[in-house]
């Protein structure tokens, strides 16, 4: 795929209003894959839009956002319970306001790759997808809200992803987490063999798979790449983790085209992320240094 460096990147999705209930501390903010992928590719300085959904009331929330376009509706809710080892529980209200093609209102000839990242099965729909690949946009989706519903006392429980096909058929590029790579192809172990074979079905360029303090698996139909967790002494918040690594390597991605490349500059500011409060703060320089040891 040849990149023309003017093009930008396009993140969509819902912003939420987020409850965080850790061991030490009580807090609120906003939240969201889309909150998190926006003000990561704002940190990075990357030539970036964003299409953000939130509630009326909200919109204040996202002020000091740089955003290309707010859609004003009920704001999603999530209640975050992390325990000493950073493992969540979650509870969370689901409105269901998709994103549809008539939502989109940038100029698509402006943009290369397209984040996609829906927190509900309601949020963007096969249509959506279709229609960014429909005019030569890299697709990427973070699925995490397809494989999600709640119960009658609002916690958050896994359910199936229904209509799979519809949404990758779309797809170039998904990330997922280790539990939601085998909720999602129904598999009980992770073998390079058989994503190899998810690839091949669904025409997928890449299948990335995050694996906490394990580091991540990058699989194309020709190689597997491992990247590293790049390890601290200091975590402070792993809110938005996953989201800001996507975001970060993408960008890179968009800039290189090594995957190997964009896997360590993702996985070195998905730790600077988790030595923080709120969202990424690190300054790319300072990744890019730290970046050097891995060429």
């Amino acid at each position: 795929m040849v990149k023309n460096m003017e093009k930008r990147i396009l993140a969509i999705g819902v912003a939420t209003k987020d409850y965080i209930i850790t061991p030490d501390d009580e807090y609120s903010q906003i939240g969201g894959a889309v909150f998190y992928q926006t003000t990561t590719l704002n940190q990075l300085n990357a030539n970036a839009e964003s299409i953000i959904s939130i509630g009326h009331e909200d919109v204040k929330m996202l002020d000091g956002i740089e955003c290309n376009k707010i859609i004003t509706r009920e704001t999603m809710e999530y209640t975050n319970i992390y325990d000493k080892n950073f493992h969540r529980t979650q509870q969370a209200t689901l409105p269901q306001n998709p994103i549809k093609p008539e939502d989109i209102t940038v100029n698509l000839e402006k943009i290369s790759s397209v984040l996609l990242s829906p927190l509900s099965p309601y949020d963007i729909p096969p249509e959506t997808i279709a229609y960014f690949k429909e005019n030569g946009i890299r697709t990427v989706l973070t699925p995490q809200g397809y494989l999600r519903t709640t119960d009658k006392q609002n916690n958050v429980t896994e359910r199936e992803w229904k209509n799979i096909e519809a949404y990758l058929e779309n797809t170039d590029i998904i990330s997922l987490d280790e539990n939601e790579a085998k909720k999602a192809f129904n598999l009980k172990e992770l073998e390079n063999n058989k994503i190899k074979q998810i690839l091949h079905e669904y025409n997928l360029e890449q299948i990335i798979i995050t694996k906490a303090d394990k580091g991540s698996a990058i699989h194309t139909e020709n190689e597997t790449y491992e990247i590293p967790s790049i390890k601290t002494d200091n975590p402070v918040d792993a809110t938005g983790l996953g989201d800001t690594y996507i975001a970060a390597y993408i960008y890179k991605l968009e800039e290189c085209e090594d995957i190997y490349l964009s896997g360590m500059f993702a996985s070195i500011t998905a730790k600077e992320k988790l030595e923080q409060h709120d969202p990424l703060k690190t300054d790319k320089e300072k990744i890019e240094k730290e970046l050097d040891k891995y060429r």
